[in-house]
């Protein structure tokens, strides 16, 4: 974990190697806020940011084995492995 210090017009300097990692730029934004008493940054320009609900996924393969057998994913997995 890093130290960093406020400066006189309440200006951080953020270590070279945390910012190599998160890739962020000059002028890149970023949002600030508190979460459990501990300021937070994040990278405004980071796709992760961007929270999608898994929810909207559920049943997106429905009726694609139409085959009937309830095992029919699981075979159709095997015939395509034994292809290689």
């Amino acid at each position: 974990m890093e130290t960093v210090r406020m400066r006189e017009r309440r200006q951080l300097t953020l270590p070279a190697e945390i910012v190599d990692l998160v890739q962020i730029k000059t002028n890149d934004a970023l949002q600030v806020a508190v979460v459990n008493g501990v300021i937070q940054l994040t990278p405004m320009n980071m796709p992760t940011n961007k929270k999608i609900s898994m929810r909207s996924f559920l049943g997106l393969a429905k009726g694609v084995y139409t085959s009937g057998d309830q095992n029919s994913p699981s075979q159709y997995l095997e015939d395509l492995r034994n292809e290689w």
